[in-house]
């Protein structure tokens, strides 16, 4: 399932439509079809399609628990590199923060989220530039798995982070024009980005980690 599809049945769940006017819709966000095809179809195999579906996010929702981020990734016949912390990436801090922005509404900006983090390469592992908006545009094609696990990695180490690399981002983005507080208070409202999500098996080991690597350990209890 890629980012866009996920994010449709987000949208389609969050509405207030009745259960079966979702169901067509959910249908048509996995298979492509369009209304009227949903529409045309047996009750039979409308209710399979809909079994499907529910089975597919049941696995999902395990796999979610299991897997673990990547640092390369191929979408759409590109090749992207992940990167998780703001002191080995090529890109400037205002990128950085515009990936902890984002992170306000993970979900329908995940797309976004990964175009922030993700640089492109070539086979041989140079870097080379292209707009955010087509970056993101073709993130919206990545399995949403892989998607949620880099996410969760990246604000992970940010949020044990961030009492270290803040002074940074912030002197980063007053250098380039940025308010200072309103920089401040995008970083400081971030700590509950990850409040409500379902965390991977490997996350807790991760941040204990980073708590001994950051001597962080006030966040021990979030």
């Amino acid at each position: 399932m890629t980012i866009l599809q996920f994010q449709q049945l987000y949208f389609i769940t969050q509405s207030k439509e009745p259960d079966f006017d979702k169901s067509v819709k959910m249908v048509g966000a996995v298979t492509g079809m369009t209304p009227d095809e949903v529409d045309k179809l047996s009750i039979s195999k409308f209710n399979k399609l809909c079994a499907k579906i529910q089975k597919h996010l049941d696995v999902l929702g395990k796999n979610m628990m299991k897997g673990k981020p990547k640092s390369l990734i191929m979408v759409k016949g590109r090749i992207y590199r992940l990167y998780y912390r703001v002191d080995k990436q090529p890109v400037n801090a205002g990128k950085y923060v515009e990936a902890i922005t984002f992170g306000k509404d993970i979900i329908p900006n995940l797309h976004k989220i990964m175009a922030s983090i993700a640089v492109p390469v070539s086979w041989r592992g140079k870097p080379y530039e292209r707009d955010h908006e087509d970056i993101a545009n073709d993130f919206e094609n990545m399995n949403f798995e892989a998607a949620y696990h880099a996410a969760v990695f990246f604000y992970t180490h940010y949020l044990v982070s961030m009492k270290l690399i803040q002074p940074y981002l912030i002197k980063d983005l007053v250098s380039k024009g940025a308010d200072r507080e309103q920089a401040m208070e995008i970083l400081n409202s971030s700590l509950q980005i990850l409040d409500g999500f379902t965390m991977p098996n490997w996350s807790q080991n991760l941040k204990t980690y980073l708590l001994n690597r950051f001597g962080g350990s006030e966040l021990s209890s979030s």
